[in-house]
């Protein structure tokens, strides 16, 4: 066979390809959520659920301290209107966190021990097992600078910050001005998903060493929270600077050598270690999972604070 008459049918090949290829593609696009869905669903349901149920109980406190008699109808409207209140500023919290923290690479992974004085202050472990999302983003979003928060944060900074995530994060955000876009900006979309989960996969290694540093920092925080004199301690500053530092500028790091050095802190502090939950066996494990519209990251430690969120978030999913 002639070269010409070869290439000619390598040519036809690989258009009919190409053909196959594209409508299986644009089959695909055409069952996967778009970016305006995603954006409807920016706030979990068990977050919306945890806001509407403190505004009705904070709702009716009001009412019978203040001995107020309205209708039963009035009472169902302003518990209405108060929801809706309280779910708009939990998705807006999130989206201005998103956009102005997460995805922006101008600030750094953590910025928290001069503020380590307000760690006795803070609102995310008041209840000691169990986190409040709702308070975590609160806090971003405010610019409080709480350290347990703050501790939380550099793995989903450094996980939104991934090449094609902010873009992704963008035209969630901005879907609102176009709620059934073309399956090219669908396709744009999901290649923006993809190359930030490519990106994370082959940085596993990296999200590891931030969750192992983040863990002792995190635990350095609570330390501080239930002994606030350390905050005035000079050596509990120098050692969370190191900490902080060694996050930011990713140095060499040794996770056996850490926990020793957080374990011997804890005893110079007079800090029951085991009392105050910490686990120098903690090694972080991550695990990788990019699915249709998502790209979860599996065993990390953060996600362990918000347990009672998550699962309430798997048991209402209907609602929004």
């Amino acid at each position: 066979m002639k070269l010409k008459s070869v290439l000619k049918t390598l040519g036809a090949s690989i258009a009919i390809l190409a053909v196959i290829f594209v409508g299986l593609a644009l089959w695909g696009l055409s069952k996967l959520p778009s970016a305006f869905e995603i954006r409807q669903g920016l706030t979990p349901p068990a977050l919306k659920t945890t806001a509407a149920k403190t505004s009705m109980v904070n709702h009716t406190s009001a009412v019978e301290n203040s001995q107020l008699t309205t209708t039963s109808d009035a009472t169902e409207k302003d518990l209405t209107r108060q929801q809706n209140s309280n779910q708009d500023a939990l998705a807006e919290h999130t989206a201005k966190v998103l956009l102005e923290d997460f995805t922006d690479s101008r600030k750094p992974l953590i910025e928290t021990c001069h503020n380590l004085g307000k760690a006795s202050e803070s609102h995310l472990l008041r209840d000691p097992t169990n986190a409040s999302a709702k308070t975590f983003f609160h806090s971003l979003a405010k610019g409080e600078k709480d350290p347990l928060v703050e501790s939380a944060a550099p793995i989903l900074r450094y996980v939104f910050r991934a090449p094609g995530m902010s873009n992704a994060v963008d035209m969630i955000l901005k879907s609102e001005e176009q709620k059934d876009p073309s399956l090219l900006k669908k396709a744009e979309f999901y290649y923006e998903i993809y190359r930030a989960g490519g990106f994370l996969k082959e940085n596993t290694r990296a999200m590891d060493e931030i969750l192992q540093k983040t863990y002792n920092l995190h635990y350095l925080a609570r330390a501080v929270a239930q002994k606030p004199e350390l905050a005035r301690d000079p050596n509990t500053l120098s050692f969370c600077e190191q900490m902080e530092k060694n996050i930011n500028h990713s140095d060499t790091y040794n996770a056996d050598e850490a926990a020793q050095e957080m374990q011997k802190f804890f005893a110079a502090s007079g800090i029951d270690a085991k009392q105050l939950g910490y686990d120098p066996n903690y090694r972080s494990q991550v695990k990788m999972n990019i699915s249709n519209s998502q790209v979860r990251l599996n065993d990390a430690w953060v996600l362990r604070l918000f347990t009672r969120d998550i699962e309430k978030a798997h048991q209402e999913p209907a609602q929004n």
